[in-house]
């Protein structure tokens, strides 16, 4: 008989890599606004600023989010770091953002 412990562990592993995969596969609607935002230019931009509790981003030429509403920018900012842990996004230099291939391939799918 296999060990109990051993059986779940596994699973909870294999749950989470799936639930990864779905992540990246099926993005949020918050995600899908900031593809669309920057699908011209494939540019973003991370603004930081000591009264916010969150940076703004910038995709393209629109600040997403309301800069008065801390929760508001939480959302961008968490949307963007995992648009770029799947590979969406790319570090080009300073405060600069870009589109991967990927990134625009995905955009394009999205206007």
């Amino acid at each position: 008989m296999s060990n109990p412990i051993s059986i779940l562990k596994d699973l909870c592993e294999l749950a989470s890599k799936g639930n990864e995969l779905l992540k990246k596969h099926f993005l949020s609607s918050i995600q899908k606004e900031l593809l669309r935002a920057a699908a011209q230019s494939g540019e973003f931009c991370v603004l930081q600023a000591d009264q916010l509790s969150y940076p703004i981003i910038r995709a393209g030429s629109k600040n997403m989010g309301d800069g008065n509403n801390p929760a508001s920018l939480a959302e961008y900012y968490e949307a963007f770091k995992s648009l770029c842990s799947n590979g969406y996004i790319e570090h080009a230099g300073d405060a600069l953002f870009r589109f991967t291939k990927g990134g625009f391939d995905k955009a394009r799918k999205l206007t």
